[in-house]
């Protein structure tokens, strides 16, 4: 139990702070890095979004 609670804290603060990124802007928080780090554009970076 106390594992599961351990993960669930990990998981919740992980989702918390990825919403928190999205919502004040990851320009002003990572700047020209930012464009790099969005999972779109990462999923692009390695073809994962051709319709092959």
């Amino acid at each position: 139990v106390v594992g599961s609670a351990i993960g669930f804290v990990l998981f919740t603060t992980a989702l918390c702070s990825w919403a928190f990124t999205f919502a004040i802007g990851g320009e002003h928080l990572f700047g020209s890095v930012w464009d790099r780090l969005v999972m779109y554009n990462v999923a692009g970076d390695l073809g994962l979004t051709a319709w092959n």
